[in-house]
């Protein structure tokens, strides 16, 4: 059987991945981004590849998270043969300041966890931790290290994505908005860009925070919102630091770029796209108190995104949407384009993700 031809709404990080997977099995992809492609939220972020849950036994989501993390070494290689792009796939691992005796305890418990080596958990105190980044403020005198909680350059990922898209014969529109998604015969059948009618024997709804009103047009229940988070960087010349550090509610990751990000709010403030005194003065005052030098480096720039976000947390794969990853596109962002790519191509919905399916909102 021929593979579909495919209509793929938004090319954000999840978007692009997806077309880049479906090309590659042989679909007709034409990929349609309102502004250019990764614009929006998937070039807001920091990158951070932490799939770890909070509980010994991963769930649902943390199984899929996982299994994405396990993908991203390969996939990183193979956009570099593919597009030369290099995504910077950074391996040293991320710091988890504790700051009681209770949290020392239950990170020490999580070396006990079934996948605690796989991840690399280890408890790191005094001169120990001192040796691995000497700039952490002295008020942190123990912290766990996490090796395998990676990162990469979440905008060059993008570009990767969707110049291995272009690369496999997708049909790449920039500056296209999808006004509606057409129907026949209680199927979708395509969408209208600027009054044309672009046909397709499958719609992916992969727009981000912008799903929901496409999603209501065609009676699909997607509660989607955009929930806005502020990020800056600084300086990281001469070097500062060299791992990810994560503190209760702030960021702070290196780039080879030679800049610290720092991140980031988060605030249900609609599609207000704006960076605040007060969003920018919480970040660095936390990052300041993990980092204390941050304080004297030069802010290089700061910028604003829009997650998608569902009122339960959890992402919405599905046979023609995926949205609402919330804090965690680039993360899911391999795994999400490989059962997609098996949900369209093959006709097979993993068992997988059926927690995630958008018939949860039904009730």
């Amino acid at each position: 059987m021929a593979a579909p031809s495919v209509a793929v709404i938004g090319g954000g990080i999840i978007g692009c991945a997806t077309a880049a997977e479906l090309a590659k099995r042989g679909c007709r992809v034409t990929l349609l981004e309102r502004a250019s492609p990764g614009a929006e939220a998937s070039s807001a972020a920091a990158g951070l590849l932490a799939p770890r849950g909070p509980s010994p036994e991963p769930g649902p989501f943390h199984r899929l998270a996982i299994e994405s993390w396990r993908l991203y070494p390969r996939v990183a290689s193979e956009l570099r043969e593919l597009t030369g792009v290099d995504v910077e796939h950074m391996t040293a691992g991320t710091i988890y300041p504790l700051g009681s005796p209770l949290e020392i305890e239950t990170a020490r418990l999580q070396r006990t966890w079934p996948l605690a080596g796989e991840f690399g958990i280890e408890v790191v105190e005094g001169s120990d931790l001192r040796a691995l980044e000497p700039a952490l403020s002295k008020d942190v005198s123990a912290a766990m290290l996490v090796r395998g909680d990676h990162w990469v350059n979440n905008q060059r990922l993008v570009t990767a994505y969707a110049a291995a898209a272009a690369m496999r014969g997708v049909t790449v529109r920039a500056g296209a908005e999808v006004s509606r998604i057409l129907i026949e015969s209680g199927r979708a059948r395509g969408v209208l860009v600027d009054g044309e009618a672009i046909h397709a024997d499958v719609v992916l709804l992969a727009a981000g925070a912008w799903s929901r009103t496409l999603a209501d047009s065609v009676g699909l229940r997607l509660p989607v919102a955009p929930v806005r988070g502020q990020m800056l960087a600084v300086s990281n010349s001469p070097p500062l630091i060299t791992r990810a550090i994560h503190g209760e509610d702030i960021y702070v990751v290196p780039r080879p770029s030679g800049e610290i990000l720092i991140g980031a709010t988060v605030e249900h403030a609609g599609f207000v796209r704006a960076v605040t005194p007060d969003g920018l003065g919480s970040l660095i005052g936390a990052a300041v108190g993990l980092v204390p030098e941050i304080g004297r480096r030069p802010v290089t720039r700061s910028w604003c995104g829009f997650r998608p976000w569902v009122p339960d947390g959890q992402p919405v794969p599905g046979l023609f949407a995926a949205t609402a990853h919330y804090r965690n596109g680039i993360l899911m962002a391999p795994i999400t384009a490989a059962l997609l790519t098996r949900c369209i191509v093959d006709g097979d919905t993993p068992a997988s993700i059926t927690p995630f399916l958008p018939a949860r909102f039904l009730s």
